[in-house]
């Protein structure tokens, strides 16, 4: 039996990833305003829509785009459940393919390493160990920079050092 490939989280290509919506729900109208990728290199993808409500166009123009760099890697997010609730619906809705995504969710991290938080926002999480976020909270990019942060501090107080250390999961979804 081959050994299993586990390397080490300094070498992983990681992508860290999140989204800005009109409201929580995206079956009851709700939609995807901002789409940010940042990497170890910077920001990868920097989506904000410029109009208000956005416009099916061009959410469905930018979705292969956030697709393709969330499949290239590791995608770690805070609460990606939300996220990658949008994402699916937006796709399925609109018509573009499925997904296939290895991921780590800093909230669950969280969760399981900081059990008496109290909050586990990103902002109160950040806070609590000291750091300063890379950017303004609330927007696509400055929660994924943000979420950087986070990401390597609970690496750091848990000593994690290879993917497996952080539980990294697999999501599929096949559209249409």
């Amino acid at each position: 039996m081959a050994p299993r490939f586990d390397p080490p989280l300094r070498a992983a290509s990681l992508s860290f990833f999140d989204l800005e919506t009109t409201g929580r729900r995206p079956d009851r109208g709700a939609r995807i305003t901002e789409m940010a990728v940042v990497d170890q290199r910077g920001v990868q993808l920097d989506w904000i829509s410029p109009h208000d409500p956005p416009r099916d166009a061009a959410v469905a123009k930018q979705l292969p785009r956030l697709v393709a760099h969330l499949e290239e890697g590791v995608v770690i997010g805070h609460n990606l459940s939300f996220d990658f609730r949008f994402v699916t619906y937006e796709a399925e809705r609109l018509g573009v393919g499925g997904l296939d995504v290895r991921f780590v969710d800093t909230l669950g991290l969280a969760r399981t390493m900081m059990t008496h938080a109290g909050s586990y926002r990103l902002g109160a999480l950040l806070d609590r160990m000291g750091a300063a976020p890379d950017g303004e909270l609330h927007t696509a990019v400055g929660d994924a920079l943000a979420t950087r942060t986070l990401f390597w501090r609970l690496v750091e107080q848990g000593g994690a050092t290879t993917l497996s250390d952080v539980r990294v999961k697999r999501m599929r979804w096949h559209g249409r």
